[in-house]
């Protein structure tokens, strides 16, 4: 039906290879560059927020899809982590700054983004289980008031982690992992 294998010249391979979206999002063996990465990182990104909207709007049958989408994160994280010569359960790493950077942009976001929300949760001040027995009561509404916090803060925190795995530095060398993504320690950089 639709053949993901996009002929285009691989920047970090230095030839001329199909850009392989099956083996860039679905498989975690291997090496990329950093500018597949971003590039997958992107297409990844982008489905995994319109599949939050449609969670959030349309149905929440659409929730579902988030799981298989984790997956293609870790794959992605993975082969980038591999690039550098690390074992892609590195990952594990990037997710717990996910949860610890997601959290404090949340939360800084959240009085500008949705007031609303923030003032609903205010209300309950200390009283965590009032505050969780509302949330469970009104989950609906209170996705909905938080939609555009929660996006920005998705946003941002994959910007930031993303970034930062691109900028893992290139093992030059043939590793347990594969041979290399690029020729020259230039072909790294963003020029």
């Amino acid at each position: 039906m639709f053949d993901m294998a996009l002929p285009c010249e691989d920047p970090d391979r230095g030839d001329r290879n199909p850009m392989d979206m099956r083996y860039v999002l679905l498989s975690s063996k291997g090496r990329i560059g950093s500018r597949t990465f971003l590039r997958g990182l992107t297409v990844i990104t982008a489905a995994f927020m319109i599949v939050q909207v449609a969670n959030t709007f349309i149905s929440p049958m659409f929730g579902i899809l988030v799981y298989p989408m984790v997956y293609v994160y870790v794959c992605l994280f993975s082969k980038r982590l591999h690039d550098a010569g690390h074992s892609g359960w590195f990952y594990l790493l990037f997710l717990a700054g996910y949860g610890i950077v997601g959290s404090i942009v949340s939360a800084l976001l959240m009085p500008i983004l949705s007031p609303v929300a923030f003032e609903m949760y205010a209300q309950f001040g200390s009283d965590l289980s009032g505050a969780m027995d509302a949330l469970t009561e009104n989950i609906q509404e209170f996705e909905r008031l938080t939609a555009l916090t929660s996006l920005a803060s998705f946003l941002l925190t994959t910007a930031l982690l993303g970034f930062i795995a691109a900028r893992l530095p290139t093992d030059l060398e043939t590793n347990r992992y594969g041979p290399p993504t690029s020729g020259t320690p230039m072909s790294n950089t963003y020029s």
